[in-house]
């Protein structure tokens, strides 16, 4: 395999190796809610308030499908990281095999089931009626594309495996562009509305998904797999399987919260709709790239488990953290000095309350990172050295406290609980992730087999 074209991160400084390896994730990621800005703000400022709320409605059931589907490729790639970090080529090609078979298979069971169910979980999730015919036709086009938004992630995450983090960025880059062209086209002169999101997602990520198979089988003929690859014994799958399923149900979890989150907000009205769209599509600009530095820690402890060198994990686990503090300054500075702007700007609303409410849950959660980027971090490491239990219990914390928000405090306190929601649940989940890594001690000092 070229070395172009893959990153060795067991030898060499660990700060230098995480950095480069995370810059290109954090810039894509980056990059995916910059493009998600980009599409509120064009469904606002040309179908207004209505068409917001309707793709709002449904917006936490939507990322609890695509972060079960991702964490599941994520999962089954650190399989393939850690036999490419234990240089045995092998076994790398027969956990490709089987990650393109399990995903593949997890893809089409997932959209069957969501577009048949698609109309009970509407009403689960309180659409108010005025929005039920736009979120149907928005949500249905988006479930019918997840078995393309899966094929873009399982290669992305399967280039990362192997150290490679720059060419997803160059895929988001283009699918970014492209989706933002396809959505004037399809929402205004073709008319489409809220079809017309939904359509440009799914096509630009199709195009995106293609492209990337034939740069994988161009460049990496060392991952390239046939009928023998799929002779392992059943333990090698379950094993594999179970590492997947694990992260996916790490993110099914906590976005099961989300859902019924959402729900409570949907029973709120319009106005607090709009302004969880436009204040959560902003925070996550700031959130979602600390995920990035905790893929690039899965991977790399990932990588060093299988080279059997802890003391390189611990050396990454604080070059993580630091990398997370830095940014979490450049987030405090935009709270404070651009948030109502930033606002205005993607929802295209002028009505007070839309923004004041966007703001507020701008300021409650963005001085909260810092216990967020260590829960993140350790989550991803303890997934990395093949513990898989903790960081569930931990997501099923977090989706006891939003269920707790949701269905006792929210209908009391209104919004503003809405808005202290997530903190809290991260500190709580920050303190058991922090007892979880404190049992597993010994693993940070002593590499496995030793």
């Amino acid at each position: 395999m070229a070395a172009k074209h893959v990153m060795d991160m067991t030898k060499g400084s660990p700060a230098r190796l995480l950095l480069r390896f995370s810059i290109p994730l954090f810039l894509g990621n980056l990059l995916q809610q910059l493009y998600n800005l980009a599409d509120t703000s064009i469904a606002g400022h040309i179908l207004g308030d209505t068409a917001l709320s309707q793709i709002g409605a449904t917006a936490a059931l939507y990322s609890l499908i695509i972060n079960a589907a991702f964490g599941l490729n994520n999962g089954l790639a650190l399989t393939v990281s850690r036999h490419f970090g234990a240089a045995d080529h092998k076994k790398m090609k027969q956990s490709v095999c089987w990650m393109v078979l399990l995903s593949t298979a997890s893809a089409l069971l997932m959209t069957a089931g969501f577009l048949v169910f698609r109309r009970p979980l509407l009403s689960a999730l309180q659409v108010p009626e005025e929005l039920w015919d736009g979120a149907l036709s928005y949500l249905t086009i988006i479930l019918a594309g997840i078995p393309l938004a899966m094929m873009y992630n399982l290669e992305a995450s399967l280039l990362q495996a192997v150290g490679n983090s720059t060419v997803p960025l160059v895929f988001l880059l283009f699918s970014s562009i492209l989706n933002v062209a396809l959505d004037f086209l399809f929402m205004k002169p073709l008319a489409m509305g809220v079809r017309g999101a939904a359509a440009a997602t799914v096509l630009a990520q199709g195009i995106s998904a293609g492209l990337g198979i034939a740069y994988i089988i161009h460049n990496y003929p060392q991952l390239r797999f046939g009928k023998k690859e799929w002779n392992v014994k059943r333990q090698f799958v379950l094993d594999m399987y179970w590492t997947g399923l694990s992260m996916a149900l790490m993110g099914t979890v906590y976005n099961i919260g989300s859902v019924v989150l959402q729900s409570s907000i949907n029973g709120l009205g319009n106005t607090y709709i709009a302004a969880q769209v436009g204040g959560r599509r902003l925070a996550e600009l700031f959130y979602t790239p600390g995920l990035a530095i905790g893929t690039g820690a899965a991977t790399y402890t990932s990588q060093n488990y299988g080279a059997k060198q802890a003391d390189r994990i611990r050396k990454g686990i604080w070059t993580a953290l630091s990398l997370y503090g830095i940014w979490w300054v450049i987030a405090l500075i935009f709270l404070f000095s651009s948030a109502s702007a930033a606002v205005r700007l993607i929802t295209g609303s002028q009505n007070p309350d839309v923004i004041s409410n966007a703001v507020l849950y701008l300021k409650a959660g963005i001085p909260m990172m810092p216990p967020m980027g260590v829960l993140i971090i350790l989550r991803n490491v303890l997934q990395g050295m093949r513990h898989s239990v903790s960081p569930l219990l931990c997501s099923t914390l977090e989706l006891a406290g939003k269920v707790i928000f949701a269905l006792w405090l929210v209908p009391s306190f209104g919004y503003p609980a809405v808005c202290v929601c997530e903190p809290v649940t991260w500190v709580i989940c920050f303190l058991f992730i922090l007892g979880a890594c404190f049992l597993h001690k010994t693993e940070f000092r002593t590499s496995p087999g030793q």
